[in-house]
C-alpha cells in the first residue's frame, strides 16, 4: 500500500513540474511562430505595393499612349465637312411575322444603321413599341433617331 501511494505521489509530482514546464516554455515557442508570420505578412504587403505602384505606372503610360493616339488621329482626319451627306447610309429593312426584337436588332447593326443593336432592341421592348411592330419593308437612314426608328417601325406618327 505504501508503495502504490508513493507511486502515485510521484505521478502527482511529475504532472505538475511538466504543467509548469510547459507554462514556462510552450508560449515562448508560439509567440516566436507568431512573429514570423507577422514578418512574412509584412514581406507580402510590401510585395503589393510595389506591384500596385506598377501597374499604375503602366495603367497612366496606357492612357498617355491613348491619348497621343487620339491626338495623332485626329490631326490625321480631314476637316472637310461637305461629305456629311455621303456618310448617311440608307437601307430598306424587310421585318416578317414573328421576328423577335433582337433578329430586328441585329439585322439594322448589319445594315450599319444603328452601332448598337442592342441598343435599339432594348428601346423597341418597351410596351408601346413591342406590341405595335408592323411587318414589311421600311426606308431607315443611318441618320434617324433610336426613337425615330421605333416610330417608323410601329407606324406612330412622328412627333
Amino acid at each position: 500500500m505504501k508503495t502504490s501511494l508513493r507511486a502515485f505521489g510521484i505521478g502527482l509530482f511529475i504532472a505538475g513540474a511538466s504543467f509548469t514546464l510547459y507554462e514556462k516554455f510552450g508560449p515562448i515557442a508560439a509567440t516566436q511562430d507568431v512573429s514570423q508570420y507577422e514578418e512574412q505578412i509584412a514581406a507580402y504587403e510590401q510585395q503589393i505595393d510595389s506591384l500596385e505602384q506598377q501597374l499604375q505606372n503602366e495603367n497612366t503610360v496606357a492612357t498617355t499612349i491613348k491619348e497621343s493616339t487620339k491626338q495623332e488621329a485626329k490631326k490625321e482626319q480631314p476637316t472637310n465637312t461637305t461629305s456629311k451627306e455621303q456618310d448617311v447610309i440608307t437601307r430598306t429593312i424587310y421585318i416578317y411575322e414573328n421576328m423577335s426584337l433582337y433578329e430586328i436588332g441585329q439585322q439594322l447593326e448589319a445594315e450599319q444603321i444603328v452601332k448598337n443593336g442592342r441598343e435599339i432592341e432594348l428601346y423597341l421592348s418597351k410596351p408601346e413599341f413591342s406590341r405595335s411592330i408592323q411587318k414589311g419593308a421600311f426606308d431607315l437612314h443611318s441618320d434617324m433617331t433610336v426613337d425615330e426608328i421605333a416610330k417608323t417601325l410601329t407606324g406612330k406618327k412622328m412627333d
